[in-house]
């Protein structure tokens, strides 16, 4: 990040995200172990999330948002923040219909860009 001058990151998460919907469902997981424990370690269990919806939007940008506080417990990111040279975003992709929302802290939802 500091040797490339990285300005933006965008964590993006998308609807219809099959792993984040087999979490949501409780589906076996066992036969991919690395996309399990990454969403166990990444997110945890998605708060409220509708296991009937086909598009699981709660459950994934639940997951966007806990990769959001990942990222900037990092030291150098953490630094990069702090002294204005980085901005980190999280977005959700509605895949069916092409929108993109963003996070928007001051109202704690995504909102259209």
């Amino acid at each position: 990040m500091e040797v490339l001058g990285v300005q933006d990151v965008v964590v993006c998460g998308h609807s219809h995200c099959g792993a984040v919907g087999a979490l949501v469902r409780g589906d076996d997981l066992d036969a991919v172990p690395a996309v399990r424990a990454w969403l166990a370690h990444a997110a945890g269990e998605p708060a409220a999330a509708d296991p009937g919806d086909p598009a699981v939007a709660q459950a994934v940008q639940h997951h966007v948002l806990a990769q959001l506080l990942r990222l900037r417990s990092y030291p150098c990111v953490e630094k990069r923040l702090a002294d204005g040279r980085l901005r980190v975003r999280g977005w959700y992709y509605e895949v069916h219909t092409g929108a993109v929302r963003e996070h928007r802290a001051d109202t704690d939802s995504f909102e259209a860009l």
